[in-house]
C-alpha cells in the first residue's frame, strides 16, 4: 500500500539549501520594508477621504434622487452641499464616512507599503534608476499583494461564520 523511497543525504542538503535561499530572499525583501511608507499611505488615504467625502455624498444624493418627487431636488453641487449643511449640519456632510476612512486608509497604506518595498528590492545594488516598466511592474505587484491581503482577510472572516 505505501511505498517508501530512500532519501539520499545529498537530496536533503539540496532541499535545505533551497529553504535557506528562499528564507534569505524573504528576509532580504523584508529588509526593504519601511513603516514610514505604510503611515504615509494610510494618512494620505484618510486625509483624502475626509476632504472629498462631502463630494462623494453629493454624488450619491444625485444618483438616488434621479427624478423622484419624494426626494429633495438639487440644482447643482453647491446647492446640494448647502442644503445638506443647512438641514443636517456637518454630521450630514460626513454621514457614512467611517467605513470609507477605514477602507481608504488601509488600501492606500498597504499599497504604498508594498510598492516601495518592491521598488527598493528591485533597485538593490544598482546604480541606475528603475525604468518605467520596472515602476509599472512594482505597482502591479503592490496591487496584487493588496488584493491578496484583502481577499485572504475576507475569507478568514468568512471561516469564522461557518
Amino acid at each position: 500500500m505505501f511505498r517508501f523511497q530512500h532519501v539520499s543525504e545529498s537530496s536533503l542538503l539540496s532541499v535545505t539549501a533551497y529553504d535557506l535561499t528562499l528564507t534569505g530572499k524573504v528576509m532580504q525583501l523584508f529588509s526593504h520594508v519601511k513603516i514610514e511608507n505604510l503611515i504615509a499611505g494610510l494618512s494620505g488615504g484618510v486625509v483624502s477621504t475626509l476632504v472629498l467625502h462631502p463630494l462623494d455624498l453629493v454624488k450619491i444624493r444625485f444618483a438616488v434622487s434621479d427624478g423622484l418627487d419624494v426626494r429633495p431636488k438639487y440644482s447643482g453641487i453647491l446647492h446640494c452641499m448647502k442644503s445638506v449643511w443647512q438641514q443636517e449640519g456637518l454630521r450630514g456632510l460626513y454621514q457614512g464616512v467611517t467605513p470609507n476612512i477605514w477602507g481608504a486608509g488601509a488600501s492606500w497604506g498597504l499599497y504604498f507599503f508594498f510598492y516601495n518595498a518592491i521598488k527598493a528590492y528591485n533597485k538593490e545594488g544598482r546604480q541606475t534608476e528603475l525604468s518605467a516598466v520596472e515602476h509599472l511592474l512594482s505597482a502591479a505587484g503592490a496591487v496584487l499583494l493588496c488584493w491578496w491581503a484583502v481577499i485572504s482577510y475576507f475569507f478568514a472572516c468568512l471561516s469564522h461564520f461557518n
